[in-house]
This record gives C-alpha cells, sequence and structure tokens, in this order.
C-alpha cells in the first residue's frame, strides 16, 4: 500500500486543478453510488489532477481536500464483490492485510461505524513518516455490491487542524444502495 506524499504532491503540481466547493450543499457524484455534503472548508481535485497525481492501478475515483491541502479523502470503488452482510467481517479480516502490506505501522484500530445509516468497516492507523508520524484512516462498506472505500489521509498534527472539517464530510457521505 504506498502511498503518496499528499501535501508535498498536491502543494508541488495542484496549481488550478482544484476548485473551491461553494456553500453547503449536498452533491450527487456522478461516477460513484454516493453523495457528499460540500462546503466551502473544502477543495476537490478536477478529474485531470486526479489523473496526474496518482497511478492508474490505484487512481480513487474522486479526491476532496482541506482547504489548507494537508487532509486529503479519496474514494476508491473496486470490482471486488462485497454485500453488506459481509462488511462487520472486515474488521477482523482485514487488519492481517493491513499489518503484512504497511511498512513501519505503530498502531491500528479497526472497528464498525454507522454513516447516514450505512456499516462501513473503519481501520484508523498510524506510521512513522520523515516529518512526524502519519495518519491513515481506511472506511469500506458495500455499494451496489461492490466495494467501496474512503481512504483519508494526512500527518497526525494536520490531522488533528483538520479534524472538524474531515469528520463532517465523513458524517455526511451518502450511499445509493
Amino acid at each position: 500500500m504506498k502511498r503518496l506524499s499528499h501535501a508535498a504532491a498536491l502543494t508541488a503540481i495542484l496549481g488550478g486543478m482544484v476548485a473551491g466547493l461553494a456553500q453547503a450543499a449536498t452533491a450527487q457524484l456522478s461516477n460513484l453510488p454516493l453523495s457528499v455534503e460540500t462546503s466551502d472548508s473544502l477543495l476537490t481535485l478536477t478529474p485531470a489532477a486526479i489523473q496526474k497525481i496518482y497511478p492508474a492501478q490505484s487512481r480513487p475515483e474522486a479526491v476532496f481536500l482541506t482547504n489548507d491541502k494537508k487532509v486529503t479523502m479519496g474514494f476508491e470503488w473496486r470490482q471486488v464483490s462485497l454485500k453488506p452482510s459481509e462488511v462487520s467481517g472486515l474488521v477482523n479480516q482485514f487488519p492481517a492485510v493491513i499489518k503484512s502490506q504497511v511498512a513501519g505501522l505503530k498502531t491500528l484500530t479497526p472497528k464498525l461505524v454507522t454513516i447516514q445509516g450505512i456499516p462501513w468497516a473503519q481501520f484508523v492507523y498510524t506510521l512513522a513518516g520523515k516529518n512526524g508520524d502519519l495518519r491513515r484512516e481506511m472506511l469500506v462498506t458495500s455499494a451496489q455490491g461492490r466495494m467501496l472505500i474512503l481512504n483519508v489521509d494526512s500527518s497526525v498534527k494536520d490531522y488533528s487542524a483538520n479534524d472538524l472539517a474531515v469528520r463532517t464530510f465523513v458524517n455526511g457521505v451518502k450511499v445509493s444502495q
């Protein structure tokens, strides 16, 4: 699970490739079976920016950023089959996968959470970074019989500074079944 140093990459190459989100509103994402609550405290990457920043094999469908560009929130919709009844089992299954794929893992907290009435398997973990610990959060659910993942990536320090904006965004995700 190699992750891009988002803060450095975003600051260096984005320029005009982000758009501010206007006032709070619900936005239906055309390429995903969900809608999100948008606000002026978030930016969104254009499709061109997503294509430029992320490698093809792990490219998210949609990416949102905090205004300071320190926290990224990216949605991946995988071809893997996942039934709603299987989501809770991921809480016990995925930690071994994460442990085997993430070098320098310091902490890992798996649990089942409910967002807008939908169960999500949540995995929050930290790992050592060059300029302090990194915080990763992976939320996994079933959407139309497939696996939908929301990755939240930042440093521990930057996440703390943006906690309210991130939690508000995450809690506003509405999956279309």
